[in-house]
């Protein structure tokens, strides 16, 4: 078994590498929800069927980076929470 300390360490690097992906998602469903505005704005004025398919699938660009999202926050979560689990116990002794 890993030095409890290391392992602590090594449990905060996956916590913050998380958090990058997380902060390069949310950048990215920026851009995407900019891009579905612009296409559903498109498809209501226009009401062409190739307007329409485009904003069907940039709408689902848009839900797929958020559940995304979801998973990457969920597994921060979870990692957080095993670090602080290991950090009780050390401190426990």
């Amino acid at each position: 078994m890993a030095n409890p300390l290391a392992r602590i360490h090594g449990l905060n690097a996956q916590i913050d590498g998380v958090g990058v992906a997380i902060d390069q998602a949310i950048a990215e469903r920026d851009m995407l929800t900019h891009i579905d505005d612009d296409a559903q704005r498109d498809a209501a004025v226009t009401g062409r069927y190739e307007d329409r398919v485009d904003a069907k699938h940039t709408a689902r660009d848009v839900r797929r980076i958020d559940g995304y999202v979801e998973t990457l926050r969920n597994e921060r979560t979870r990692l957080i929470r095993k670090r602080d689990r290991l950090v009780t116990r050390l401190a426990a002794g």
